[in-house]
């Protein structure tokens, strides 16, 4: 992560006429004045006790939304890290009929470090799906993603219909993989931003054989966008829908 830079951007946020600064370089929107209004409740008090907050935290008091109790609870998991996943929920279609629904086929989405941010401000971290659902992702895969400026943690794809969480981002950042399986879903809440055709599920996944770093589980909650539409009218035989969605990430 990189909390001077995520720190400056809301604090510049709040000091000036927040539609002119992001306009151009975030597509202001709902969900920007959302995450601004969180952040400002923070921007308070002592900035040398703020810059600390953001640079370390404790990821053990991190907690899943109440949402998700409709899943199996992490019992003895402990958090590892929190993600804030963009990209594509992946589908196809055997005609372009109303005949036919869609089949999902997997994802492929960038992962970002919020941990700290889960930690340390958990009023926050559930704002960022619906703000990184309306960015276009940076041009450079290892490039931050705005407006907190929270780095590449891994990538979220699938192998061989196998949902797959991949830390290992460079040589001097290799946090393992992990493989896994879904155990359980449940639908997204009520007010979720629904994107095109509806939110995706929210998840819990086990670990696998073939996974490295000690981790557990993982689940998928807060989700933006990511569903099909109901049927294949009108579609090709393959189509992506975008999504974000955060990922608590656990080990055992």
């Amino acid at each position: 992560m990189r909390p001077i830079l995520y720190l400056t951007s809301c604090l510049v946020a709040t000091s000036l006429a927040a539609p002119t600064f992001f306009d151009d370089a975030y597509n202001y929107s709902d969900e920007m004045a959302e995450f601004l209004g969180k952040v400002s409740q923070h921007i308070h008090g002592d900035v040398k006790d703020l810059l600390h907050k953001a640079t370390t935290c404790d990821p053990s008091s991190i907690a899943l939304p109440s949402h998700a109790s409709g899943l199996p609870p992490p019992d003895d998991q402990k958090p590892a890290y929190v993600a804030v996943g963009r990209g594509t929920q992946n589908y196809t279609c055997t005609d372009s009929t109303s005949n036919s629904k869609p089949e999902a086929v997997g994802a492929v989405a960038r992962l970002y470090n919020a941990t700290c941010i889960a930690a340390n401000y958990p009023d926050v971290i559930h704002t960022l799906p619906g703000l990184a659902y309306k960015l276009t992702l940076p041009p450079g895969d290892a490039d931050p993603l705005p407006p907190a400026n929270i780095d590449l943690l891994g990538h979220h794809f699938f192998e061989s219909k196998v949902p797959i969480f991949d830390l290992d981002t460079t040589t001097s950042r290799k946090f393992g993989v992990a493989r896994t399986k879904k155990v359980s879903d449940i639908d997204a809440p009520s007010d979720a931003i629904q994107g095109e055709n509806g939110a995706v599920a929210w998840l819990y996944l086990e670990t696998v054989d073939g996974t490295v770093g000690g981790y557990s589980g993982v689940y998928r909650v807060d989700t933006v966008g990511g569903a099909a539409p109901k049927t294949c009218e009108g579609m090709e035989s393959s189509f992506t829908v975008q999504y974000a969605a955060n990922y608590y990430i656990y080990k055992s």
